[in-house]
């Protein structure tokens, strides 16, 4: 599928707009027609790494909100024209994951900061070949997204989701750091 992207090349300031070549969803992945996404500072500096550091050219944006358009044949937790938020990729199996602490998966840099699937697959490609992708699980700087089915998260449909797009980052680690923050602050409080 043709897609448009902002894309991150090297020796080239910026992002600029490009088509891409979209692969359909895999058996747990998702595709999201993105809605709005937000901008994070990680995209910024990534962007303005060493291509040693992240494979260009490359889609980065983690903070995509959009529609389900497609699903793959073991996906049960969403379908097609659910309103989605989506987020950091996680592995679901180790002991992080299973205790309810996704964001310090064991996993975390292999899944979201290789530019490639698990097995080591992109699914973005241009005229001259693959284009890093699964940026936090997402690459969510385009117009249409692959993601694994854990990495999203459904939401209301009429909420706006123009805006949502920073609850997949920004939000959520805003929000943690305040109330782990209150949360210390109050077992201090109530020690004395």
């Amino acid at each position: 599928m043709k897609i448009t992207a902002a894309v991150a090349r090297s020796g080239v300031p910026g992002f600029t707009v490009e088509a891409l070549s979209l692969d359909a969803p895999r058996n747990t992945e998702v595709m999201v027609r993105i809605a709005g996404v937000g901008l994070c500072h990680t995209d910024v500096v990534v962007r303005e790494t060493s291509e040693a550091w992240y494979p260009f050219p490359a889609v980065l944006g983690h903070e995509g909100a959009g529609i389900v358009e497609a699903v793959g044949s073991e996906v049960w937790s969403v379908k097609q024209g659910d309103a989605v938020v989506l987020s950091f990729a996680s592995c679901g199996a180790c002991r992080p994951c299973r205790t309810a602490s996704p964001a310090h998966c064991d996993a975390m840099l292999a899944l979201n900061f290789r530019g490639r699937r698990p097995d080591g697959s992109t699914a973005l490609h241009d005229a001259a070949g693959p284009v890093s992708s699964h940026f936090f699980g997402q690459s969510s700087f385009a117009s249409h997204v692959i993601a694994d089915a854990s990495n999203v998260v459904r939401v209301d449909d009429d909420l706006p989701l123009d805006l949502l797009g920073p609850l997949g980052c920004g939000i959520q680690t805003g929000a943690g750091a305040v109330f782990h923050s209150l949360e210390r602050a109050t077992e201090i409080a109530c020690s004395y």
